[in-house]
């Protein structure tokens, strides 16, 4: 029996384009180089403050998240070159929800404000019980940034238990030819590349 042949290069971005997933690269700390040549070389910038809190699970592939009343969750999927490809989705309702957060969604009962009834996420979070995931709740000091196709945001997030800041600049896009060629020109090709749920967790720890 032949052997199974690996994907080809094309057959591999054409999956991720079928999933319409995202490439990221997050570093943590300063950069201040590479956050003043981003800001420089910019063709857009949008500054915002959003309150988040993260639900960790032991499986770090998997990110989930509650803004105001709605889920999103995102999944690995490949890793090409240093940058994580992630697929993600917002969710309204439990059913489109993927397991475990599903149940999460109705223990947080985060359909109240659809069905016009009064809606709290921290009373809700206090409500579950020591099984449910790792609740984290940040807020994050955002500025995001266009560089040709690439999404860029240089963001600083502040863990509400701990009060401890931790900085981050990530690239973000699905023509992996300009990410790296972006990434080289912020001067962060040997940097580390962390998600945020990982970065969370471990300084929530």
């Amino acid at each position: 029996m032949a052997k199974p042949t690996e994907p080809t290069e094309i057959e591999h971005e054409h999956a991720i384009e079928l999933l319409d997933a995202r490439y990221e690269y997050r570093v943590w700390g300063k950069h201040r180089g590479a956050r003043k040549t981003l800001s420089a070389i910019a063709s857009r910038e949008i500054v915002e403050r959003v309150d988040d809190c993260y639900f960790l699970i032991d499986e770090p592939g998997v990110n989930a998240k509650v803004r105001g009343n709605a889920l999103k969750v995102k999944r690995l999927v490949a890793e090409r070159k240093g940058f994580e490809c992630w697929v993600s989705n917002w969710h309204h309702e439990a059913e489109t929800a993927p397991a475990p957060f599903d149940e999460l969604f109705d223990e947080l009962r985060l359909d109240r404000p659809a069905r016009g009834k009064p809606f709290n996420l921290v009373k809700a979070v206090d409500r579950l019980d020591d099984e449910a995931p790792k609740a984290i709740f940040v807020t994050k000091e955002r500025r995001r940034y266009r560089v040709g196709s690439v999404k860029a945001e240089v963001t600083d997030i502040t863990i509400e238990q701990t009060a401890e800041v931790l900085r981050t600049l990530a690239i973000v896009g699905d023509d992996l030819d300009e990410l790296v060629a972006l990434r080289k020109r912020l001067g962060l090709r040997d940097a580390e590349n962390v998600a945020v749920h990982v970065a969370i967790d471990t300084a929530a720890a």
